[in-house]
């Protein structure tokens, strides 16, 4: 379900009038589960299963690494739900439904419409039966070694659903090719399996679960309601941002409730976020789609343009979406965690991460680069680390080679951030010269330069493709036609202008005050002409087709 849809309007008012009515923490409990868990259905029923196992694995290995033995009815019951959870998402016949078949017999709709859901099926079966008997021997261990075998598990299990659905393919076609080059022909199974919506974004929630329950930092919920409302809550389920259980658990001790400041704020953070979302980046995407898409013949000039807008285009998608899931979220009462600081005004990459998917980049540092030393080791480990650290973050964004350089370049451009910070605290002259405007904006100017470059690297997933526009970003040709694109015609004449307000807004936010906060402060004179204004501008801008968020394929 989208943000943008009258589908998730309904449940959104769905769910402001249950918190309204509902005043039992327990009732609104469950009236969000069953919100979040068809807002996430909407896409593809089978995959709901998927984010009930990571559940009930974290759930489980949680309590069991804090000591806490579930009885034999309650695990009974847990494997009961997983079961008939299994059954209902892949044993109907879900894809008929979603495929949007105008008829279908009642007798077809309770037949599986996937080939693979019996075999699927049995093999949730036999994890939901012998699972409860595995917990109940780990129980047997000493207290140090259960607490390992429990993280173990949830690590293991997160990590397998992760790799075997968004990976697995990707490997195979990998080992595949390199058996060809040693003159080996294996013929590997394919999955083919669409991928699930969000799945890396609520793993890295389950697991922090699982590990912040290890380090001492919170007491595994007793709830199991309460613990997959927190994985599967839907403003952040698909796309962030990747809270921590210290950011939601807490809000479920007593009951929500609306305010009308609240209310008001959220919508505002909302609405900027749809702004950025329907009138920014999907205004400037058909353009970079013409130039980066199909690169072959295009010039420099045109390959800058699109890199460009291509960067607009995956900030506003992607802070949109999460304007709109913070907005959203802080109307039913809960704030989330801000997730983009104004990155373009970065004037270093490390400065970059750390306004950039700012809760991506804070679990890699506290999850992944602080445990293999972090900078607390000799600087060739150090710069291993970082290396390490971005590479795995490359590959969570998705199964290509291209992300993998991406991220090993963000990496490599972290270690020469490194490497000249600390060359540049050795002298006082070098820190008071980096501290003159003049020399601030060149910095800035420099690192937006490699930035682009790594937008260039993320976006064209072609390896050939990739080497061309990569040479043509850095060599400049020496032509400057741009007749090709169409400039003057259609859209983009509409991207570009998208750009241009784009700056606009975006400078005044920086320099002067954030879009939804002026809002929040505006007198009810000058917000009723701005509804009236964006109403406008949406009813007559709004695109015939809702395009998805780019962070969904990840």
């Amino acid at each position: 379900m989208l943000f943008q849809t009258r589908e998730f309007l309904i449940l959104m008012l769905v769910v402001l009038a249950g918190i309204a009515i509902l005043r039992q923490a327990r009732a609104q409990h469950w009236m969000l589960l069953v919100a979040s868990y068809m807002f996430y259905a909407w896409w593809d029923v089978r995959f709901l299963i998927l984010l009930l196992l990571t559940s009930m694995i974290d759930y489980s290995a949680a309590l069991g690494i804090y000591g806490v033995q579930l009885s034999w009815k309650e695990r009974f019951r847990l494997s009961l739900l997983l079961i008939a959870g299994a059954y209902l998402t892949l044993g109907l016949n879900w894809p008929a439904v979603q495929g949007r078949q105008t008829q279908i017999a009642l007798a077809e709709f309770f037949r599986p419409g996937w080939e693979q859901a019996p075999a699927a099926i049995a093999a949730i079966a036999a994890f939901a039966l012998v699972g409860p008997v595995i917990y109940g021997w780990y129980f047997r261990l000493s207290e140090n070694a259960r607490r390992n075998a429990f993280l173990a598990t949830s690590m293991c299990g997160n990590l397998a659903i992760l790799g075997f659905f968004k990976y697995f393919d990707f490997f195979r076609d990998n080992l595949a090719g390199l058996g060809g080059a040693l003159g080996y022909h294996w013929a590997l199974p394919a999955l083919n399996v669409a991928l699930p919506v969000g799945i890396s974004f609520y793993t890295f929630v389950t697991m922090s679960y699982g590990i912040d329950a290890y380090r001492g930092d919170i007491v595994p919920e007793r709830s199991f309601v309460r613990m997959a409302l927190f994985v599967s809550y839907f403003p952040h389920l698909v796309a962030g941002p990747i809270i921590r259980p210290q950011q939601l658990l807490p809000t479920l001790t007593a009951p929500w409730t609306l305010s009308a400041e609240r209310l008001t704020s959220g919508f505002h953070l909302a609405a900027v976020g749809l702004v950025k979302k329907v009138l920014i980046a999907d205004s400037v995407a058909p353009l970079v789609d013409s130039i980066l898409a199909h690169p072959d013949g295009q010039p420099s000039i045109a390959i800058w343009l699109g890199t460009v807008l291509f960067a607009v285009q995956i900030y506003g998608d992607f802070s949109g979406y999460t304007d709109v899931a913070r907005g959203v979220s802080r109307m039913v009462g809960v704030e989330l965690p801000l997730n983009f600081n104004f990155p373009y005004f970065s004037t270093s990459i490390v400065e970059f991460w750390r306004r950039w998917h700012i809760s991506l980049s804070s679990w890699l540092r506290d999850y992944l680069y602080i445990p293999l030393g972090g900078g607390r080791v000799s600087m060739p480990r150090v710069y291993a680390n970082l290396m390490i650290t971005m590479a795995l973050g490359g590959l969570w964004h998705g199964a290509s080679w291209n992300f993998v350089i991406w991220g090993t370049y963000q990496g490599a451009l972290l270690c020469v951030n490194r490497f000249f910070s600390e060359w540049k605290a050795k002298s006082e002259r070098l820190v008071a010269l980096f501290e003159r405007p003049a020399v601030k904006v060149l910095c800035w100017a420099v690192t937006m330069y490699f930035v682009l470059l790594g937008w260039l690297i993320f976006r064209v997933t072609d390896f050939a493709h990739l080497q061309e526009v990569a040479r043509k970003f850095v060599i400049f040709d020496g032509r400057w036609e741009l007749t090709s694109l169409g400039l003057g015609t259609g859209s983009p004449v509409i991207a570009l202008l998208a750009f241009l307000i784009f700056v606009v807004l975006h400078c005044f936010s920086y320099f002067e005050i954030r879009w939804a906060e002026l809002l929040d402060r505006a007198p009810a004179p000058a917000l009723s002409l701005v509804y009236m204004l964006l109403g406008l501008v949406f009813f007559f801008a709004w695109p015939s087709e809702n395009a998805p968020f780019i962070y969904f394929q990840f």
